[in-house]
């Protein structure tokens, strides 16, 4: 399912316009209340809900209708997901830690977006994008993926990514095996394939 856009054609959902494009503030491409419908009927039919949601007010709305969800029709193991989760506000991590939802991320975004990241989130919103630390360190089970073909397939560039985050953000750079493990126990996690790979154990 679908939320919103993308951060390259402004029109990811934000909470605020951006930075570079005042006059913008990005777009939400399915209204709550189809969103919500979409969700309980696949929630009831036991599948696995993955939602697009890349903007700070795309996540909100997205984490919101997954708490309500959730509230009104209980389900162990869900492991419903957030797809992206691209710009995130501090509060929400915790919100996405208590709810039980998976975060399928794609490293390699930061290759191609990092030269104007910056002009267009600003420096409040920037520290908060792509945030693979704060995620993984608040125990959020975060998967690696590539997004092709918008993006390489190459997971050992992507794990690279991870680590050297190519200078952006650093503080949000993962260990080595922090980043081989979103590609592997946490890829197959996020896919209820983790009793089948993802581990050589």
């Amino acid at each position: 399912l679908y939320a919103d856009g993308t951060l390259s054609s402004c029109t990811a959902l934000m909470s605020e316009p951006f930075s570079d494009q005042p006059d913008r503030q990005g777009l939400q491409v399915t209204s709550e209340n189809e969103l919500y419908e979409r969700m309980v009927k696949a929630h009831a039919a036991g599948l696995q809900i993955g939602v697009h949601a890349i903007g700070d007010q795309a996540n909100r709305m997205v984490i919101e209708l997954y708490r309500q969800l959730l509230a009104e029709h209980p389900r162990p193991d869900h492991r419903h997901r957030l797809e992206h989760a691209s710009v995130l506000a501090p509060d929400l991590i915790g919100r996405i830690k208590a709810l039980g939802l998976v975060v399928s991320s794609q490293p390699l975004f930061i290759h191609s977006e990092k030269h104007w990241l910056n002009k267009r989130l600003g420096p409040k919103r920037t520290p908060w994008t792509y945030a693979f630390r704060s995620l993984v360190e608040a125990g959020i089970r975060v998967a690696g993926a590539s997004d092709a073909p918008v993006e390489s397939i190459s997971a050992l560039a992507a794990i690279q990514c991870l680590v050297t985050r190519e200078g952006f953000e650093t503080h949000q750079t993962l260990t080595a095996e922090q980043a081989v493990k979103m590609f592997t126990l946490e890829a197959a996690f996020a896919q209820f394939e983790d009793n089948l790979r993802g581990s050589i154990c």
